[in-house]
C-alpha cells in the first residue's frame, strides 16, 4: 500500500492533465460543433454518448470500490482512519478513471487530426 501523500499527488497529477487533455479536445471539437449546418453533428453524438459511458461506468466502478472497502471492514470488525482515507482513495480513483481514460483518448485522436488536416 502505497503512501497516502503519494497517492494524493498522483491523483492531483492525473486531474491536472485530465484538465489539460479536456482544454485540447475543446479547442478540437469547438470550430466543428459550431460551424453552419451541423457538419459536425457526429462528433456531437460522440461526445455525449461517451459522457454518458464514462459516468456511468465511473458510478459503478466507485461503488463497487465503496463496497469492497465495508465489506472488508465488515470482515474485520471495522477500519483504522488510515484505511478508511486509502478506501476513499480508491473510490475516488475508480470514479474518475474512465472519465480520465476518455479524455485523453479524446485529446490524442483529435489532435492527430488537426495536425493531419
Amino acid at each position: 500500500m502505497s503512501s497516502l501523500s503519494h497517492r494524493a499527488s498522483r491523483f492531483a497529477r492525473l486531474n491536472a492533465q485530465s484538465g489539460v487533455d479536456a482544454a485540447v479536445t475543446i479547442a478540437a471539437r469547438t470550430p466543428g460543433l459550431v460551424a453552419p449546418g451541423g457538419a459536425n453533428s457526429g462528433e456531437a453524438t460522440r461526445m455525449v454518448a461517451e459522457k454518458v459511458a464514462a459516468a456511468y461506468e465511473g458510478a459503478v466502478g466507485a461503488s463497487l470500490a465503496w463496497g469492497a472497502f465495508l465489506f472488508a471492514s465488515a470482515l474485520r470488525g471495522g477500519a483504522t482512519p488510515a484505511e478508511l482515507s486509502h478506501a476513499l482513495f480508491d473510490v475516488a480513483e475508480a470514479a474518475t478513471a474512465p472519465a480520465q481514460r476518455t479524455v485523453g483518448a479524446n485529446a490524442r485522436r483529435l489532435s492527430r487530426r488537426r495536425k493531419t488536416r
